[in-house]
């Protein structure tokens, strides 16, 4: 039995030990063929381009999202039970269309007895002027008169308006979009009971840096594209430029959405903007071409030519253009950069220039 175990032991370590002697020999030939391909290739053919410092013509591009251009929140002014509800959410309105209806009885009926007490009031100030000319009753007098009758007026005011508001109607032509009511809500003064949205204008709302606000007037036009609609590109011009900037020292633009065809877009939508500066900046900047970068723009490399070799180098980007970045740290003006070829390369690996 012990004999058995040990034959099967023996086995085991035979194999094992073929099995690693099979890897070795398979690594020893992968060096092999590489070290045969950098004898056949030794060198990587490139493009290089040089960084050079120039002014750019402005095209400044920004993120931002669809909004519509006119969003307006109800409130109730009026305490009362909503008795009947006329819209939902998603139904479309007109200015005045009405939503619902709060209750409005005891309302009524104080309003009632104000007119009453106004006629009176009235009816009071025409007797005591005539007193007052006849000299039966003093100036003050008919005054007093005057007042009460001006407080009755107030009351009947106040009431009519109360009045008026227990019927919720809708403030704009638009689309009744969320509800915060059912038929039996209580609504107290102040309580949000609807949102409304105009779709038939919209506009972009987007944020630009310090560096970008003094490049940018109002008028400006602008390209929006989407990601839901790809290929399509909507006009629009700057409308707002604002005055005062957040924390991130970021200040807000208003984009006014002229395209006839901005009907497919919707409220909330995100939104990318190229506002085109027709002035080419007085200062000029280090430039490198987009395809140079290597890594993400939030991350980028390049390979950076001296003598025969490429090296890989980080460097910290500004604007992003058309097909340029501008260049913060990391190159000088002068060196080169690959532009294409980078597949092929490792740090330190020979290059080929070709044009």
């Amino acid at each position: 039995m012990k004999t058995k175990t040990n034959i099967n032991i023996l086995i085991v370590v035979l194999a094992i030990g073929l099995a690693t002697w099979k890897l070795m020999a398979n690594k020893r030939e992968m060096d092999e063929v590489s070290a045969r391909s950098l004898i056949v290739n030794p060198t990587v053919p490139v493009r290089i381009e040089s960084v050079k410092k120039q002014g750019y013509a402005g095209d400044i591009r920004v993120d931002g999202r669809i909004q519509a251009a006119n969003e307006v929140v109800l409130y109730s002014k009026v305490q009362g039970i909503v008795l009947k509800k006329y819209k939902k959410a998603g139904d479309r309105v007109n200015k005045g269309t009405v939503i619902a209806q709060v209750e409005n009885n005891v309302i009524k009926e104080s309003l009632g007895l104000a007119k009453m007490n106004l006629a009176g009031a009235e009816t009071d100030v025409e007797r005591y002027k005539k007193l007052t000319e006849a000299g039966a009753v003093t100036q003050r007098e008919y005054e007093s008169i005057l007042i009460t009758c001006r407080e009755a007026q107030r009351t009947v005011t106040e009431l009519q308006d109360q009045l008026n508001n227990t019927t919720l109607v809708s403030p704009i032509n638009g689309i009744l979009e969320t509800d915060y009511f059912e038929e039996g809500t209580l609504l107290t003064p102040g309580s949000q009971v609807a949102d409304f949205v105009d779709p038939s204008q919209l506009k972009a709302v987007a944020t630009v840096s310090e560096s970008d606000i003094y490049a940018i007037r109002k008028g400006d036009k602008v390209l929006l594209t989407t990601d839901v609609l790809a290929g399509q590109e909507f006009a629009g011009i700057i409308d707002v430029i604002g005055s005062k900037g957040n924390s991130l020292l970021n200040y807000q633009l208003e984009i006014k959405i002229t395209d006839k065809k901005a009907g497919i877009l919707k409220a909330g939508m995100y939104a990318s903007a190229r506002i085109m500066i027709d002035k080419t900046t007085s200062d000029a900047e280090l430039m490198i071409n987009r395809s140079a970068i290597i890594e993400s723009l939030k991350n980028p490399e390049v390979y950076v030519v001296k003598g025969n070799k490429a090296y890989k180098q980080k460097i910290a980007v500004g604007k992003a253009l058309d097909n340029y970045v501008t260049v913060k740290s990391g190159l000088g003006e002068g060196d080169c950069v690959v532009v294409a070829g980078h597949i092929n390369l490792i740090d330190g690996r020979d290059i080929e220039i070709i044009q």
